[in-house]
C-alpha cells in the first residue's frame, strides 16, 4: 500500500466508526462495565474528528519522511485497556509510517479494538497482512508498549534490546489561579471525570493559590451526579474516602468526589489531589522538573506556564494527531527505523 492509500483507508475508517451498532457498544460494555456507552461514543467521536480527519492527516504525515511503500518491518504494539480504545493512536501511527502492527490487546478493551481491526480489513483486505492480532509478540522489529510502572520493568526485561518505546504511569495536572470563570471550572470538571478519570490525561491533581475556597468549586464539580449510578465509581468512593478519614487525611468533602492534600500527582478513583502554592515562577520550576511524571498540564488560558503539553481547560482528552504520549514523537521514533 501506497501513503495515499493508507490515508483512504482511514478516511474510510472514519466513516465506519459512525455505523458501530449499539449492540456492539454494549458488548463492550458487559465486558468491561467502566466501558459505558456514553463514554465509547465520546472516544469514537473524537478518534473520528481528530484523527481520521483527512486535512489533519495529511498536514500531520507532511513533516515525516514515511515510505511510499510498506517497510516490512514488524511492530509490537502491548495497549492499554484503561479507557476505551486507548491505544488506536499507537496502531494508526505504525500504519501510517509503512510498517506492519503486531498487537497484543489489552484484555479490558479487546472487544472495541478487534471490532476496530476487523473494520480495516474491511475496508481494505490488504490490511490483514499490515495489522496483525497475536497473543505473544516475537519476531519483532521494534515495539511500543504501555503499562504500569510494574509492567515497565517487566517491558524493559524482555524487550530493552529493540528499538522501543516503553511507557509507565503518567498523571494529568490543573493548576488554577483563583480567577477562573463557571465555565472554567465546568471545562475543567470534564477533564477530571471524563472516562471516570480512568486515563492518564484525566487530571488527578490540582494545584491552587493558598487560602483557596474550594466551595464554589465542589458544587460545580459535584454536577456530574451521573457517576452516582455508576456502582464501581460509588463505591470506589467510599471506600477511598472512608481510607482517607481513617487516615485522617486533610479533605473537602463533595458529593461524588472528594479533594485530598498530597503532593503525589497519582490519585485513587474519585479522588482529586490538590496542593497550594504561594509562588507561580516556582510553581512552574517544579512542574517542568516534573515532566517525567507529567503527561498533561490544563490552565484556563493553555498557555499560563512554560511546560510543552499545556493545554485549556477542557481540552485534555481531546488530543490531535501530534499530541503524543510522554512527548516522544512515536512518529519520528518510526520513520527512522
Amino acid at each position: 500500500m501506497d501513503l495515499n492509500q493508507r490515508i483512504d483507508t482511514l478516511v474510510a475508517l472514519g466513516k465506519e466508526l459512525e455505523n458501530i451498532s449499539d449492540e456492539k457498544l454494549n458488548e463492550a460494555y458487559l465486558h468491561n462495565k467502566w466501558f459505558v456507552i456514553d463514554n465509547i461514543r465520546k472516544s469514537l467521536t473524537a478518534i473520528k474528528n481528530n484523527f481520521l480527519n483527512q486535512e489533519k492527516l495529511e498536514d500531520w504525515v507532511s513533516v515525516y519522511k514515511i515510505s511510499d511503500t510498506d517497510t516490512n518491518k514488524k511492530i509490537g504494539i502491548i495497549m492499554a485497556g484503561n479507557i476505551p480504545l486507548v491505544g488506536f493512536h499507537d496502531l494508526l501511527c505504525v500504519f501510517i509510517s509503512g510498517h506492519t502492527a503486531i498487537i497484543k490487546l489489552s484484555s479490558k478493551d479487546e472487544i472495541l479494538m478487534k471490532h476496530i481491526i476487523k473494520l480495516f480489513h474491511k475496508i481494505n483486505p490488504k490490511t490483514k497482512d499490515l495489522i496483525i492480532e497475536k497473543e505473544r509478540l516475537k519476531d519483532i522489529d521494534a515495539i511500543i508498549a504501555t503499562g504500569s510502572n510494574n509492567s515497565y520493568r517487566y517491558f524493559e526485561y524482555y524487550f530493552g534490546k529493540l528499538p522501543h518505546i516503553i511507557r509507565k504511569n503518567r498523571n494529568g495536572v490543573a493548576v488554577l489561579t483563583g480567577d477562573e470563570s463557571e465555565e472554567d471550572i465546568v471545562n475543567l470538571s470534564n477533564d477530571i471525570f471524563d472516562y471516570f478519570g480512568l486515563g492518564c490525561r484525566n487530571i488527578s491533581k490540582i494545584y491552587v493559590p493558598e487560602k483557596y475556597d474550594f466551595n464554589s468549586f465542589i458544587s460545580i464539580i459535584d454536577r456530574h451526579q451521573y457517576l452516582k449510578e455508576h456502582n464501581k465509581y460509588m463505591n470506589n468512593y467510599d471506600y477511598n474516602l472512608a481510607i482517607a478519614m481513617l487516615n485522617k487525611d486533610k479533605i473537602y468533602q463533595g458529593e461524588v468526589f472528594f479533594l485530598k492534600e498530597d503532593i503525589s500527582y497519582l490519585s485513587r478513583i474519585s479522588n482529586l489531589h490538590y496542593e497550594e502554592y504561594s509562588d507561580m515562577e516556582q510553581l512552574k520550576r517544579r512542574i517542568n522538573n516534573d515532566e517525567e511524571l507529567i503527561q498533561v498540564v490544563a490552565t484556563k488560558t493553555g498557555d499560563l506556564l512554560d511546560f510543552d503539553r499545556e493545554v485549556s481547560f477542557g481540552e485534555t482528552q481531546k488530543p490531535s494527531l501530534n499530541d503524543y504520549s510522554d512527548g516522544i514523537d512515536i512518529m519520528e521514533f518510526l520513520t527512522e527505523l
